[in-house]
């Protein structure tokens, strides 16, 4: 047994991959495993996973990290949003659980619109359903071309599925229900959206108990605790939005401040201390009451970089390609003295490679302004021009509604790439970039800590 054993077993399950660390009270690591899993892209812009994968690659790395497991208090959960899961009554995965840039809902998201009324929508629920990011369009989906499976079924996140696993009871967060059309964002009072219920024909039987993302769901089932040695008290929180954690992990939670994630897809965030309704952007409630947050998706952000790999600088490595070639073509680019008139000239790159969180129509991206003398170097700065603008326009419209912070906090991948602090600073707004250690993994264990500390009781 190990002599160092942790009080916090922190789990962030992302979308293709899962980490575990275990954390002492004071937040230090003690350890930590990870594990990979393949999501399932289909014809049509849909994407899901088995589920199962995650409970698998929590087990595995649970039995890996089994020594360290004796004395843990609680665990708290960070997943990816929504990962709708389909489930019966026992938590049994019925059907792969549906990710945020699949695409089959469309028609759903539609016809929810035009029941409803997307001003009702905004009002109540301060977001228009979409394909993917809405799980009340995806769930209509589901009785629209699998009724025996609709019939019979429970629905829920990815916290939902993985807290029914450990505690067999039934939980989802405001943080990752905001989105859904199905919640009162607009208030944040642990309801669902009765009207919409109502309007839609769906029943609130079929959804999990709303709980506070730091709120105990229950303790591990027998069966579970002892399979890894784990104390049969520990409790479960119900967890959170991976990337509402991240902003938590730097307490990055004042009013106006400004975080974009450039990572497989790119978001962009900030902080509100009342929610807004925009047909051009997500709201989601924050983990801390009293707090929303932003959400500003961009379906193919850095991850547009493999693509432009695999198909333009396969000669290289990929570790060449990223290390160097992306650096060098922009060092070169913004040390030219005549830098407006290259600009000018850089190809227009739409950046839909994955369509639009924003849009039911499936739009696609595209390269303009090509001519014989156009290169693979202008493409690809005309890709992360066009990247960052699409970005910097949203922060833009937002700063003509509500105080923007001078300082944007990046992280991700992304953001790592030597010369994407010029390019954001270029095309994406005059902010000062600081490139962050954010993490969506230290976010719950700070959700973990505050419930060992007690520090959420005034809002239970």
């Amino acid at each position: 047994m190990s002599d160092n054993p942790g009080v916090i077993l922190a789990a962030d399950i992302g979308t293709s991959a899962l980490k575990v660390g275990v954390y002492s009270d004071d937040q230090s690591l003690i350890t930590t495993a990870s594990r990979s899993y393949q999501i399932n892209v289909h014809d049509m812009g849909m994407v899901d996973i088995d589920p199962s994968l995650w409970w698998q690659a929590f087990q595995e790395v649970c039995h890996e990290l089994k020594p360290y497991l004796k004395a843990v208090k609680v665990i708290s959960l960070s997943v990816n949003t929504p990962g709708l899961s389909t489930m019966d009554e026992n938590g049994k995965p019925l059907f792969p659980s549906i990710l945020h840039m699949d695409g089959r809902s469309r028609a759903q998201a539609l016809k929810i619109r035009t029941l409803v009324g997307e001003d009702r929508l905004l009002d109540l629920a301060c977001n228009l359903p979409v394909s993917g990011g809405s799980s009340l369009a995806s769930i209509l989906w589901l009785r629209d071309n699998y009724p025996e499976i609709y019939s019979h079924s429970r629905f829920g996140h990815t916290n939902t599925f993985m807290v029914k696993q450990l505690t067999g009871e039934w939980g989802i967060d405001p943080s990752t229900t905001s989105i859904t059309g199905l919640y009162h964002t607009a208030r944040n009072d642990l309801t669902w959206n009765d009207e919409v219920l109502d309007l839609t024909g769906l029943s609130p039987a079929k959804l999990p108990k709303l709980r506070h993302s730091f709120a105990p769901v229950g303790t591990l089932r027998k069966e579970i605790a002892a399979q890894f040695d784990l104390p049969a008290d520990c409790v479960v929180l119900c967890g959170g939005n991976d990337a509402v954690l991240a902003t938590l992990s730097t307490d990055m939670i004042k009013p106006g401040d400004i975080s974009t994630t450039n990572g497989s897809t790119d978001i962009t965030m900030v902080i509100l201390d009342q929610p807004l309704r925009s047909r051009e952007f997500n709201i989601r409630c924050h983990v801390l009451p009293g707090l929303w947050v932003t959400f500003f998706v961009l379906n193919t952000g850095s991850i547009a970089f493999d693509w432009f790999y695999r198909e333009f600088c396969r000669e290289m490595s990929i570790d060449d390609y990223y290390e160097s070639y992306i650096p060098t073509v922009l060092a070169d680019f913004f040390k030219q003295p005549d830098l407006d008139q290259l600009d000018a000239e850089l190809p227009m790159y739409t950046p839909f490679l994955q369509g639009s969180r924003y849009s039911l129509e499936r739009l696609t991206a595209s390269f303009s302004g090509l001519s014989m003398e156009t290169t693979r170097e202008k493409i690809l700065l005309g890709l992360v021009k066009g990247n960052t603008a699409y970005t910097g326009n949203h922060l833009k419209e937002l700063g003509k509604l509500i105080r923007l912070n001078k300082t944007v906090h990046l992280t991700g991948g992304g953001a790592k790439i030597s010369g994407i602090k010029a390019a954001k600073q270029r095309w994406q707004g005059d902010f000062n970039y600081e490139v962050v250690e954010q993490s969506s993994l230290i976010g719950a264990v700070k959700l973990g800590q505050g419930y060992l500390k007690g520090e959420f009781s005034r809002w239970v």
